[in-house]
């Protein structure tokens, strides 16, 4: 039986509401040590926030109190909980990316798969003597 992204995925997702500003969102990032944030509504994620779409936003001007959905990259690309490890992947080559926030069924927030993540359970899968 083929790994799912739930046996992998981190459970503690950093994330900021939409309405948190720029300078709020740098603050828990710092505080976090984390180089991004999940931006969410409702428990929704609605796009992500990294530390290049800050220092993008301040180099155009954009003021510290604007808010984090100004700034985030809004076409987020999420996996399913029990999607397969090979389906997370797969999507993390095809959109060159790093990170994939995981969602239920409802939509809501789960958790985020990392590339480490998946690094992980590749290892996984070859110590364990699997072809």
């Amino acid at each position: 039986m083929e790994e799912t992204v739930k046996d992998y995925m981190k459970t503690e997702v950093i994330s900021v509401d939409k309405s948190k500003s720029i300078k709020e969102v740098a603050e828990v990032m710092t505080k976090n040590n984390v180089g991004s944030v999940i931006v969410t509504e409702n428990k929704k994620p609605l796009g992500i926030v990294t530390e290049r779409d800050i220092v993008r936003a301040i180099g155009k001007g954009k003021d510290l109190n604007a808010k984090a959905e100004e700034i985030m990259t809004a076409s987020l690309i999420t996996i399913k909980i029990d999607s397969p490890i090979t389906g997370a992947l797969s999507l993390m080559r095809t959109y060159n990316i790093r990170h994939l926030p995981v969602v239920d069924y409802d939509g809501n927030l789960s958790g985020i798969i990392s590339i480490r993540d998946i690094a992980r359970a590749l290892d996984d899968f070859y110590e364990s003597g699997a072809e």
